[in-house]
C-alpha cells in the first residue's frame, strides 16, 4: 500500500445562503463530528474554503481520501457544505461536493506544485451528489 501524502484542497462558493430554508442559518465546511469551519471571504465576495485531506491508493489503484472532512464510502468520497439548524435539530441543507471525480495525475501535480486542488460549489443544490465536480489546480 502506498503512503499517504496530504493533498491541500479549496471549496469556493459564491452565496452563503443556503440552496433553499433558513437563510439565517450558519455556513461551513461540516467535519465528521459535525463541526462547521467556517469560511473566509475574499475581497472579491467569494467564500473559501481552505483545508487538507490525507491520500492513498485505494485497492482498487484509485484515490482514497481520508481526514476529518471526507464523509461517505470509500469510492464515493465527498465533502459536506452545510446550514445547520439553529436549534441543532439536523440541517436546513447540505450539499456534498465529490471527491470521486478526482485523478491521481491532477492530484500528484497539486502535491509536487504545493497548491491546492479547487473547486467552485457555487450554485450547487442538496441532492447534487452525483453530479461531477469540476477540480482544477488553484493558486497556492
Amino acid at each position: 500500500m502506498a503512503a499517504k501524502r496530504t493533498v491541500r484542497m479549496r471549496l469556493l462558493r459564491d452565496d452563503p445562503a443556503p440552496p433553499s430554508g433558513d437563510a439565517s442559518a450558519p455556513f461551513g465546511l461540516q467535519d465528521k463530528d459535525g463541526t462547521l469551519q467556517p469560511p473566509v471571504r475574499r475581497a472579491d465576495g467569494m467564500h473559501v474554503f481552505d483545508f487538507a485531506l490525507a491520500v492513498d491508493k485505494g485497492p482498487d489503484g484509485r484515490p482514497n481520501f481520508t481526514g476529518p472532512f471526507a464523509s461517505g464510502p470509500r469510492d464515493q468520497r465527498f465533502v459536506y457544505l452545510s446550514w445547520p439548524h439553529l436549534d441543532g435539530s439536523g440541517y436546513v441543507n447540505r450539499i456534498k461536493v465529490r471527491l470521486a471525480d478526482l485523478a491521481w495525475p491532477l492530484i500528484d501535480r497539486a502535491i509536487a506544485d504545493s497548491v491546492p486542488l479547487e473547486a467552485d460549489a457555487s450554485g450547487r443544490k442538496a441532492g447534487g451528489g452525483t453530479v461531477p465536480v469540476v477540480w482544477q489546480l488553484g493558486e497556492p
